[in-house]
């Protein structure tokens, strides 16, 4: 398959993803904000990356506190639309981390900017500390181990979205919709983690 990626304004998509991607057969196109979006009927698939935080007014919030930090907000236009095109195009996306919650936020849902300061909960090492771990459980019983390196995660869910795991402590960590072919995941599957031959055979 011929997959579109997103890169942020903040920094470079890391390797990771492509190199994945090849690593299935598959081929990866890399658009940045403000660059020329190519042909959307090009491409098999979109697949939004991980990256910074998204604008709390695109899902109607105010910036908290301790909320939301460093913002894109030049990449979150060109996701959302995207995320458009491939929809009504019936193409399939694939979001992996911040691509999960620009989803659910494109679809209508909400975030919650930090989970530590509003829900107590660490999903996120600090810089320089090793990536941390824990399990998932499927909406049909399969238990996974899944790292994680976030601070936000989905509140309310997007129109048409439905929950297919959830972490032990009650965090979404993966959505599919009901009736397009969108699959999405909170962890870093690209990153050695299970969970990227997963996505590959949602959207196949």
């Amino acid at each position: 398959m011929k997959i579109l990626l997103t890169g942020g304004t903040l920094n470079p998509l890391k390797s990771d993803y492509i190199a994945e991607l090849e690593r299935y057969g598959h081929t990866g196109t890399i658009v940045y904000p403000g660059e020329l979006v190519p042909e959307i009927k090009d491409f098999d698939a979109l697949l939004l990356p991980g990256g910074a935080d998204i604008t709390p007014g695109s899902f109607g919030s105010k910036l908290l506190e301790n909320g939301s930090e460093t913002l894109d907000v030049t990449r979150d236009a060109l996701e959302f639309g995207v995320i458009g095109e491939f929809m009504r195009l019936g193409k399939p996306i694939i979001g992996i981390c911040r691509g999960m919650q620009v989803i659910n936020v494109a679809l209508g849902g909400t975030l919650w900017q930090d989970l530590p300061s509003q829900l107590g909960l660490t999903h996120g090492a600090p810089e320089g500390v090793p990536p941390m771990d824990h399990e998932i459980l499927f909406t049909d019983g399969t238990i996974q181990t899944v790292n994680s390196y976030h601070h936000q995660a989905v509140r309310d869910l997007g129109r048409g979205l439905r929950v297919t795991a959830k972490c032990t402590d009650g965090m979404i960590e993966a959505l599919e919709h009901e009736t397009y072919p969108i699959c999405a995941v909170q962890w870093h599957p690209e990153k050695g983690c299970w969970g990227m031959e997963y996505l590959m055979e949602l959207i196949r």
